[in-house]
């Protein structure tokens, strides 16, 4: 009895999964730790709670033009020196920049960059969101010749309630 309850629980924990998919079609709002993300095309999106962690993965559903990961920063605050690290955010990056979207007692600091990667020429950012409730880490990667996603994700059009245009 005990071995076949121990074996019942054992394959409980192994097909429990600590991912959840979910689709989101195009221009729909998904809303995640009270913020709400909006994507160019149809998307998969795979939640991963931990006790430590929560994080987003987003995948596109038809085709592979981006892909972007939301976390959020277990500090309270990411005041530490950044000209030291601010050089490697982008390993072997082209064309770096940043730039800084002020709000409302938040910040959204954005890095910038071009990279080659398995000979494909991406666009990469990285936003730190300085938030009240929270700081929040977003990496972005897209193909460089989708120049409507360049204008989508540069612009924060995927973050609709930041308003950035």
């Amino acid at each position: 009895m005990k071995r076949a309850s121990l074996l019942i629980l054992y394959l409980g924990v192994s097909f429990t999964t600590i991912l959840s998919e979910e689709l989101i079609l195009k221009d729909s709002i998904y809303s995640w730790n009270g913020i709400e993300f909006r994507f160019p095309e149809d998307s998969v999106i795979k939640v991963q709670n931990l006790s430590f962690e929560s994080s987003v993965r987003v995948y596109p559903a038809r085709r592979d033009p981006f892909f972007l990961v939301i976390r959020k920063i277990p500090l309270s605050s990411v005041s530490f020196a950044r000209p030291s690290w601010e050089s490697e955010i982008f390993w072997n990056g082209k064309n770096k920049e940043s730039e800084t979207f002020p709000g409302e007692g938040e910040k959204i600091l954005v890095y910038k960059a071009d990279q080659i990667r398995n000979q494909n020429l991406l666009r990469t950012n990285l936003w730190i969101w300085e938030r009240k409730d929270g700081n929040i880490w977003i990496w972005l990667v897209w193909r460089k010749d989708r120049s409507d996603l360049t204008e989508f994700f540069e612009k924060g059009r995927f973050i609709p309630a930041r308003g950035i245009q």
